[in-house]
This record gives C-alpha cells, sequence and structure tokens, in this order.
C-alpha cells in the first residue's frame, strides 16, 4: 500500500517530498466553487509519474440533490474533472456519494445517482466516497450504499464506478464502525466490490455524530486502534493507497504519514 496525503495541486511531486509521501491527492479546480478545471502544463509529466493517484472533485458536487441546477453544474464538472483526469494519468475521481438535498426520499437520491452516471464518459472511474452526514444521504449508512453500488452495477455505464472509504466519514456517519473496524470495512468491501483508494482521517467528533471534522491521526475521537484495525484491514485486502486529508500545519501529515507506515509495520 502506498502512502500519502491530499496536497495542494501547484507542485505535487515537491509537497509529496516535503511530507515523506509514496504519492498524492489533488484538486484540479477550486475545491469550493463551480470552476472547470484548466488544462495542466505539467499533465505528460503527471501522466509518466504516477504520483497522484486521486484527484478529488470539488465539494459543491452532488449526484443526489433535488435541486436540477446542482445535478446538471455536477455533472458538467465531473465530467470536465474526468477529462482532465485522464490527461493527468490520475487513477480516479473521488466524489462524495451526496444527499438528497432540496427534497426526495432514499429512493429519489438513487434514481438521481442513476441518472447523472448515465451522463457521464469516460475510461477514468469515478470513485463513490461514503460520507458522514445527512439523512438521506446514500453514502452514510452501509446498507444506503450498498444500494447505490447495486443499482449502479445494474447499469449500462460508460464510466467505470469505484469506491473510496474513508475512516472519519465511517465512524462519525455509521456507528456500527466504532463497534467492529475490521469487520465494518470487509462489509464496506464487499458492498462495493472492493475499495480502490483510503482516506485515512481521524474524527473530531464521537462516533455517529454526523460530523465531517477532520484531526490528525491519534488526536481525534477514534483512536489508533480503532484506526489501525480498518487500515491494516484495507491493506490485507489490496488497497493501492491509502490518502491522509489532515491539517498539514506544524508537520501534521508528516507525522500521521508516519504512524500509517508504524501501524502497518
Amino acid at each position: 500500500m502506498r502512502i500519502g496525503a491530499s496536497v495542494p495541486s501547484k507542485d505535487p511531486a515537491r509537497a509529496m517530498a516535503e511530507r515523506g509521501a509514496d504519492c498524492a491527492q489533488i484538486h484540479l479546480s477550486a475545491p469550493r466553487v463551480w470552476k472547470h478545471p484548466l488544462h495542466r502544463p505539467d499533465a505528460a509529466d503527471l501522466c509518466g509519474s504516477g504520483i497522484v493517484v486521486a484527484a478529488h472533485a470539488p465539494y459543491l458536487c452532488n449526484p443526489a440533490s433535488g435541486n436540477a441546477e446542482v445535478r446538471a453544474k455536477t455533472a458538467l464538472n465531473l465530467q470536465a474533472t474526468l477529462d482532465e483526469a485522464e490527461r493527468c494519468g490520475i487513477a480516479g475521481v473521488v466524489v462524495h456519494a451526496g444527499h438528497a438535498a432540496g427534497g426526495g426520499d432514499m429512493t429519489a437520491a438513487l434514481d438521481r445517482w442513476i441518472d447523472l452516471a448515465h451522463r457521464l464518459d469516460s475510461p477514468v472511474p469515478v470513485l463513490i466516497e461514503n460520507t458522514a452526514s445527512g439523512g438521506t444521504a446514500p453514502g452514510r449508512h452501509l446498507a444506503d450504499l450498498a444500494r447505490l453500488f447495486e443499482v449502479l452495477r445494474a447499469e449500462d455505464l460508460a464510466v467505470p464506478i469505484g469506491a473510496c472509504f474513508d475512516t472519519c466519514h465511517a465512524w462519525a456517519g455509521d456507528p456500527d464502525a466504532a463497534t467492529d473496524p475490521m469487520g465494518y470495512v470487509k462489509a464496506f468491501a464487499e458492498a462495493t466490490d472492493g475499495i480502490d483508494l483510503l482516506h485515512v482521517n481521524d474524527s473530531k467528533d464521537a462516533a455517529g455524530a454526523g460530523r465531517d471534522r477532520h484531526v490528525n491521526l491519534g488526536e481525534g475521537q477514534m483512536g489508533l486502534e480503532t484506526l489501525e484495525a480498518m487500515i491494516v484491514t484495507c491493506a490485507e485486502l489490496g488497497v493501492p493507497a491509502a490518502i491522509v486529508e489532515t491539517p498539514s500545519e506544524d508537520g501534521g501529515q508528516t507525522r500521521d504519514i508516519v504512524t500509517i507506515r508504524q501501524l502497518l509495520a
């Protein structure tokens, strides 16, 4: 398993070296606005290096939204991100599973996901990430996530669908993850037909709190024993890379990368 970090997009190789990382995740456009990626001048270099294992779609993207305009913008932005990821040789584009904001139940959220997925066309996989909050969020509870993957796998899509497992989101979103972290990861992998990327983050909040607040490893509510169970299980399942999305100030991500390596050892 390669160990890396979510780093600034300008010079990922330098950011990796500063953190002692094996790989990186980047944003191809500003994460909090509706802005499509520009063509990166270093696309050929990135494509040849293989150092960027994932790009994260903007946080505004919500395939399950009850707002048609949000879904339309999500589809356009995801397609643009997938296109640029292909140019850069990036292995997958991470997007949150979203929620039925603006109206509708879980069934409506799943139907909207199906509709949006049919609008995408790329050889680069969309990696659906579990989420920490929302009453109509198909990525929060394992049973709903399993339904999401079941309905998407049944469709004839022009884009591969994969999975990203986030430790903080699992802990804060679904109390079952705290009760049996090893079993939860295995059940997640079974429901999604495998885990393509691991996000390793501690949680500032208690199990099941429904809040997505990352902190550095060992500084939150999860405890290193729970994190170890999740990380080691993912490694045993063959997950190719783990990315920390924790604060980088004062060498926080560097310490987190060292911690992961120690837990795996």
